[in-house]
């Protein structure tokens, strides 16, 4: 019976050293399982990226060999929108640029007409005569 709780360390120390043994092998595992994991995903993107430009490629000479051909984008309906948003502007920018030149046009006159001088002295006004019916 002396031997009973050596016996007993013994086995729990056995126990302790495969749990520990089980725990360092099931980190080595989720690491190696982690690695193969990102590998695999990378492959799968080469591969789904390889498998989309053969489609492509096979699409366009199926296309040539049928005689048609994909649609175009047609660009000159933005150059005639440019070209419209240009024209806008500028007729902005010149009705802008002649309304603020004035431009005087004399009255005409007649002979009998004649412009009255202005007097002034000191800058005052002078006293306007008024004109006689003699």
């Amino acid at each position: 019976m002396n031997r009973a709780p050596e016996a007993v360390d013994k086995a729990v120390d056995a126990v302790r050293r495969a749990e520990h043994k089980l725990v360092s092998g099931a980190e080595d595992v989720a690491a190696k399982t982690r690695g193969t994991r990102r590998k695999l995903a990378r492959k799968a993107k080469a591969a789904r990226k390889d498998l989309a430009k053969t489609a492509h490629k096979a699409k366009g000479s199926i296309q040539e060999l049928a005689g048609t051909e994909t649609k175009r984008r047609r660009r000159w309906p933005w150059m005639v929108a440019l070209v419209v948003a240009a024209a806008g502007t500028a007729v902005v920018v010149k009705s802008r640029s002649g309304s603020s030149e004035d431009v005087f046009t004399p009255e005409p006159r007649t002979e009998d007409e004649t412009p009255e001088p202005k007097q002034q002295e000191n800058g005052q006004r002078a006293k306007s005569a008024a004109p006689s019916d003699k």
